[in-house]
């Protein structure tokens, strides 16, 4: 009964429980605190006037003055500067400087207004379309931080940042192969950055590059092992080349510097798990469902299937009560991976009083229907077996696992006929290499 019942309901599990978790690029929040940002922010104004506005004897006054106040260190006085001019609502120049100075001050409301001052009267000004660009990703708006970025290269802008960032609204995007392109490129001005470098490294992983995507993690760990980002990204990077050993030697590093999400403690528990260390498993699940607040319900109930898919069904049986000791919910998930850790440690008639209390519940879960089904089965119900699996077999997302299931009952009693009439209405629902070869099997039976 083991094996059928891990086979019947189990068999996605592993790949559920090894999902990737919802994806995102690195954070940029510490390019904000960096020299390089400061100097692009603040950068020497020149004269190109396909992309910058002519500067007037007016403008150049009030500019020269702000620009002598800044090399000063009075920030103050070159925002009072430029602030009360009499001429900033009809120059994109002023308007650009002082959006520019406001933004590094930190008062993004009043320099976005500015910049987008600077753009309404010289739509083309590149460098105030960059600015906004990077001004609007501070703001978590991304979707009008790219339209800049893009209006800001057209117009000719190739400088790290520029690009660094374009690479980053791309990994946001999905665009996996721009992002890593705009990276390389914004490496090439600005080659001690390690915000492209990562960005680089986090694309190639997202491209299945990995052995490429591990090489710069290791590098960029050698410069700053602190860093235990890095550590979580060389650890995917090691899972995803089936190097468990190295993986589960990343993430516990990361939990020895109390730096270890409870999401990367379930992480790693799975790791532990599928590698028979069930002990080291069990205590992670434990940490992640302990922490406050836990992991996502789901996501514990995951852990238990994983423990079911490894047979480790006393490990599975203290979770799962861990579990319903600290979430108020339910599904039937849980119910049947409760059911099964029921039926494997003794206790079957416990278990099917579980799944039929369920479909009582939700009458239409065709998965527990044929769980129950194969309780039924070994219990030589088989009158009762076929009923929950026809009933099973009513519901078009469970018609063809049903069917199968139908088809391999009436083998167990020797109707073949019937066996062969079940096993192709599965097959032709979700062709099945094995499924096939089976089929052939019973079908030379009829004959």
């Amino acid at each position: 009964m083991k094996a059928l019942l891990i086979s019947l309901v189990f068999l996605p599990v592993l790949a559920s429980a090894e999902r990737e978790k919802p994806w995102s690029p690195l954070p940029i929040d510490p390019l904000w605190k960096s020299e390089t940002f400061r100097k692009s922010i603040t950068g020497s104004y020149g004269i190109d006037s396909r992309i910058e506005p002519t500067i007037t004897v007016d403008e150049e006054a009030y500019l020269k003055a702000s620009a002598e106040a800044m090399a000063a260190g009075d920030r103050e006085n070159a925002i009072k500067i430029l602030t009360d001019s009499d001429i900033s609502d009809r120059s994109p120049a002023i308007a650009f400087q002082l959006g520019s100075l406001l933004f590094e001050k930190g008062e993004l409301d009043a320099a976005a207004e500015q910049l987008e001052s600077a753009l309404k009267q010289f739509p083309n000004f590149r460098d105030a379309h960059r600015n906004l660009a990077i001004l609007r990703l501070q703001q978590d708006d991304a979707k009008e931080s790219f339209s800049h970025l893009v209006r800001a290269v057209e117009l000719g802008s190739r400088e790290g940042l520029t690009m660094g960032l374009l690479g980053y609204c791309h990994a946001l995007k999905g665009n996996q192969q721009a992002a890593l392109d705009a990276y390389r490129l914004a490496s090439l001005t600005q080659p001690e950055e390690r915000q492209w470098i990562k960005g680089q490294a986090q694309a190639l992983s997202q491209l299945d590059r990995t052995k490429e995507a591990l090489s710069l993690f290791e590098n960029l760990i050698s410069k700053d092992p602190t860093s235990f980002n890095l550590w979580l990204l060389q650890s995917d990077a090691f899972v995803r080349l089936e190097k468990d050993t190295e993986a589960i030697a990343s993430l516990e590093l990361v939990r020895r510097g109390e730096a270890l999400s409870p999401e990367g403690s379930l992480s790693l528990g799975h790791l532990f798990a599928r590698n028979n260390l069930p002990d080291d498993a069990l205590t992670n699940y434990l940490v992640a469902v302990s922490a406050e607040p836990p992991v996502l319900f789901a996501n514990a109930v995951e852990a238990v299937e994983m423990l079911i898919q490894t047979q480790e069904f006393q490990y599975a049986k203290t979770f799962t009560e861990k579990v319903r000791s600290i979430y108020e919910e339910e599904n039937a998930r849980l119910v049947r991976a409760d059911a099964i850790v029921e039926m494997q440690t003794g206790n079957a008639e416990a278990a099917a009083k579980k799944l039929e209390d369920w479909i009582a519940r939700d009458p239409t879960d065709g998965e527990t229907l044929i769980l129950l089904a194969s309780y039924l089965e070994t219990s030589d119900r088989i009158e009762e077996a076929e009923m929950r699996l026809e009933q099973a077999a009513s519901f078009p997302d469970h018609t063809a696992a049903a069917k199968r299931a139908l088809g391999e009952l009436k083998v167990a009693t020797g109707d073949y006929k019937s066996a062969v009439t079940h096993l192709k209405a599965s097959f032709e629902l979700q062709p099945d290499e094995l499924l096939q070869a089976y089929l052939e099997a019973v079908e030379e039976l009829v004959d």
